[in-house]
């Protein structure tokens, strides 16, 4: 499993300015919960879906924002099931490997010195002219 645009902690969407301003505290929140289900996992051996329970306004506003359930989305995680499921969830499929990997990419979020490349440019195909 691999980030599309490569091996890279930066995710595109996470290093846009924009993302920033209200989301500080739901993107931390996001990130404990995806470290510890890592950890959970490691130390359990075993992997379970993992709701994303959030227990403060703030957390429950965000859930509620379309460009943060983009990136939910954007980081493998799944929307309620059905009408039975309240939360998102962070599907059993996802390695602790691949959870640290989504969490650093929100740790470094807002910090464009750790991200000088900003959108990383689509590879140029043989083909295509150097401009």
């Amino acid at each position: 499993w691999a980030w599309p645009w490569g091996p890279v902690l930066c995710h595109p969407i996470l290093c846009h300015p924009l993302l920033c301003p209200g989301l500080a505290g739901p993107l931390q929140w996001l990130e404990n919960c995806l470290r510890r289900a890592a950890e959970d996992r490691e130390e359990e051996g075993v992997c379970h879906p993992v709701p994303l329970v959030p227990l403060s306004e703030e957390n429950e506003e965000a859930m509620e924002d379309s460009g943060f359930r983009r990136l939910l989305c954007q980081l493998g995680l799944r929307p309620p099931a059905n009408e039975q499921e309240s939360f998102w969830r962070i599907p059993a499929a996802l390695s602790p490997q691949q959870l640290r990997l989504s969490a650093a990419s929100i740790a470094q979020r807002c910090h464009p010195a750790q991200c000088p490349q900003g959108l990383p440019e689509p590879p140029q195909s043989a083909q295509e002219p150097a401009a």
